[in-house]
């Protein structure tokens, strides 16, 4: 038993765009990175706003997810109506990997450690620097207790850093945020040949589907059906393919 399960902490989340579901489907995991790359899947196919910045502090070689059911770019795409996903994986598959904890404000701090500065300090709460990264991690399970029992009450939202890819299990659920977009990901899973369940729950926040972002999406899946080693256009909400 973890810090995770030791807190009665179920499921671990990683939000993506719908359309990447298939890829997902396919291949069964998330990859970080490098393993993106070597799939074939240029540098747009990253998000536009978190692709240079993670590289940069040293996360690129991480696989991302949450614990949080409300996570800021999960909120921000769907209030522009452009249709996400949560995958909700089981605890117990991420304890069985190798993973650290960060604050997402604090990977979203600039004071990084680098040129001379000694970044965002270092503590039990805050983590600690390895490997190179110019942002501190709790990499021990005591500094991982110690994060979670401080910042958890205070509501706020921890990342959870799995080295390298994460391999999916059949009881990986997809979290839907409205009935047609729970339509859309059944069929996209069954393309794919993924068995995981899909269910509609409420958005964490304000989300009417955006016509033009769902005919995007729906010519994305179809060019991505017909042609097995396409990999994508780059299509994010603030970049729609007309």
């Amino acid at each position: 038993m973890t810090a995770l399960t030791r807190r009665s902490i179920e499921k671990v989340y990683h939000y993506t765009p719908l359309h990447y579901l298939l890829f997902i489907g396919r291949s069964n995991a998330l990859l970080c990175k490098p393993s993106l790359a070597a799939a074939g899947f240029p540098f747009r196919h990253l998000r536009s706003t978190s692709r240079g910045r993670d590289v940069e502090r040293g996360f690129g070689r991480y696989t991302h997810l949450t614990l949080g059911h409300d996570a800021p770019i999960l909120k921000a795409k769907l209030a522009v109506g452009f249709p996400h996903v949560g995958l909700a994986v089981p605890t117990s598959v991420i304890e069985a990997v190798a993973f650290d904890l960060c604050r997402f404000n604090v990977a979203m701090t600039r004071r990084l450690r680098r040129n001379g500065s000694p970044g965002f300090p270092e503590s039990r709460t805050n983590g600690r620097y390895y490997d190179g990264l110019q942002i501190p991690v709790a990499r021990t399970d005591e500094d991982k207790s110690a994060m979670l029992d401080e910042h958890l009450p205070k509501g706020t939202m921890i990342e959870v850093l799995v080295h390298g890819d994460l391999q999916l299990p059949d009881i990986t659920e997809v979290v839907c945020y409205s009935d047609a977009d729970a339509e859309l990901a059944k069929d996209t899973l069954l393309k794919a040949g993924a068995l995981w369940a899909v269910t509609a729950s409420d958005p964490p926040g304000p989300y009417l589907r955006n016509a033009e972002h769902v005919r995007s999406i729906e010519s994305y899946l179809d060019q991505a059906l017909s042609a097995p080693a396409w990999r994508g256009n780059g299509l994010e909400f603030d970049r729609v393919m007309r």
